[in-house]
């Protein structure tokens, strides 16, 4: 039998990983979650404004000073 230890990671590097890879997956859902509501959003502006008249983007080009 040998005299040698096997190494182990130390158990703060894994907890270290977990939490880095955990607040990744977080910014990720929360990135997912805010395009969702602007879709929501838009999907709901939309059918606000079904049949009425749009504005010329070059009219709105023109009042924004583009």
């Amino acid at each position: 039998m040998s005299n040698a230890t096997v190494k182990a990671k130390p158990v703060s590097a894994d907890l270290d990983k977990q939490i880095r890879r955990g607040r990744a997956l977080l910014r990720e859902l929360k990135a997912t979650l805010e395009d969702l509501e602007d879709h929501r959003e838009l999907a709901a502006a939309k059918k606000r404004n079904a049949g009425k008249p749009g504005i010329p983007l070059r009219q709105v080009a023109k009042e924004l000073g583009f």
